[in-house]
């Protein structure tokens, strides 16, 4: 048998040779998954927080979620850095604001969650804020905090709601809320590169929130940087080929946008309607496109062997036509079919701004909201002082506050140009073909096809073949 021919080149090599799908189909590396699943011990949200906390603090009011490391690094494995898209054999995809309203209801408008300063004392000031909260006397002493580099997991679980009395003051009650959010916000929306604590800079973020007055909660623009946060830890775990190392970003984000698209590592769930009293009475009280997946139903896998399986996954998805994809995942027949009594107003609040072509902002992180452009990834942020990435990044916060003014027609008329510019700067960029297909032509043989008029079939098949 002849030797099969080596896995064609891109035309630009230099953006490849580091990406984890090089290292196994070129290098033949075995590759490890991410570590990215939530914490084992959960922080439940207390219903007398709902509004207290503002829109942000129903993003965990649903049943725990299980996150599937396979599922997650299979993803990435088709994730390009230079396109913010994945790559599938039929086309290039990817999450984006819409997605973040359908499937968490944050809110995209608003402030941009910028660069915050944190003082050097912040953990002796955690300390002493939190000194007075009446947990139940059984609990004993609180323990002191721990050295790290920020809010430590196994200090937050402390003042959980069932620690609590229940008659407790609305100081204990703010700052169980404080509580709640950091280990949110760390542990499910922004996980960092850590298992065990939370962002500093998110500290003055949980604190404003949870000493506001219940009509008068600040608002920032959560949803634009979970994506920001999410697009910058696909870029950053793209590369990575250690056996530890830990998915960084909202991986449930990511999971729920494959369930809802992709036919890949999908659970069965019963999506009959919901019940109606599993939610509130308020226009925001109703479920999301996401809670309908981690809400209390059973779930089940088609192939239990193939669930949680690394290279399973990535076989599906390298198999993936456009058959196995649903393109449009929240169209009124697909919302009324699973969620017959309307979902949550925040899914469509801020859809004016699913478009917008401003950059997205996380902290000192900026990610480009245009899939076309290039992300500058050689910068090491995280090296600089915070002061400094204040400034630098502030115009991009205020440049947010007018993300209404850059939208885009998400169905614009065709153009030429667009057509003839956007190949000649993607090509160079990425695998063309991920296996060996020969570039002389196939005789053709007659057929009674040949009466069909295929060039619209080919110019698909023809698309296709990028990747």
């Amino acid at each position: 048998m002849a030797e099969e021919p080596p896995t064609p080149e891109p035309l630009d090599p230099v953006v490849d040779s580091g990406h984890r799908s090089y290292m196994s189909a070129v290098e033949h590396k075995h590759l490890a998954t991410f570590q990215c699943r939530p914490p084992k011990e959960y922080l439940e949200l207390d219903n007398r927080w709902l509004r207290e906390g503002g829109p942000i603090g129903r993003h965990g009011r649903g049943a725990q979620p299980m996150i599937d490391n396979s599922l997650i690094t299979a993803l990435v494995d088709e994730w390009r850095p230079e396109t913010h898209t994945f790559h599938m054999p039929c086309g290039e995809m990817a999450p984006t604001l819409r997605d973040v309203s359908y499937l968490l209801g944050l809110p995209i408008a608003w402030t941009a969650v910028g660069p915050r300063v944190v003082p050097a004392s912040w953990k002796d000031d955690l300390e002493i804020r939190f000194a007075g909260v009446d947990r139940l006397d059984d609990l004993g002493a609180l323990e002191p905090h721990p050295n790290a580099r920020g809010p430590a997991k196994a200090w937050l679980l402390q003042f959980k709601a069932t620690s609590l009395h229940p008659d407790t003051d609305d100081e204990s009650v703010r700052r169980s809320l404080e509580a709640y959010l950091l280990w949110l916000f760390g542990f499910i929306m922004f996980k960092n590169g850590t298992s065990n604590s939370v962002d500093k800079v998110l500290i003055p973020y949980a604190r404003e929130i949870a000493d506001a007055p219940e009509d008068a909660v600040p608002l920032w623009s959560w949803g634009s940087a979970v994506l920001a946060a999410t697009y910058r830890g696909l870029c950053d775990a793209c590369s990575k080929d250690e056996s530890n190392a830990r998915f960084q970003g909202c991986a449930l984000l990511l999971q729920l946008w494959s369930y809802e698209r992709l036919a890949v590592g999908r659970p069965i769930v019963d999506h009959r309607g919901y019940e109606a009293q599993y939610y509130g009475q308020h226009d925001d009280d109703g479920p999301t496109m996401g809670t309908l997946w981690v809400c209390p139903r059973e779930r089940t896998w088609a192939n239990e062997q193939a669930r949680r399986t690394y290279p399973s996954f990535v076989v599906a998805l390298d198999r993936l036509v456009a058959e196995d994809v649903i393109w449009e995942p929240y169209s009124a027949a697909a919302v009324g079919s699973r969620a017959p009594y309307g979902l949550s107003s925040m899914c469509t609040s801020n859809e004016t701004l699913w478009y917008t072509t401003a950059s997205l902002v996380y902290d000192i992180y900026i990610e480009p909201h245009r899939p076309h452009e290039l992300c500058d990834g050689s910068v090491g942020l995280g090296n600089h002082a915070r002061c400094t990435w204040v400034t630098k990044v502030e115009p991009y916060v205020q440049a947010w506050d007018n993300a209404h003014r850059d939208v885009v027609h998400p169905v614009a008329p065709h153009t030429d140009w667009w057509y003839e510019t956007f190949p000649t700067w993607y090509r160079p960029r990425t695998r063309c073909h991920v296996t060996y297909a020969d570039t002389q032509p196939v005789p053709h043989e007659s057929s009674s096809t040949d009466a069909y008029a295929r060039h619209r079939d080919e110019a698909l098949a023809g698309a296709r073949n990028i990747r």
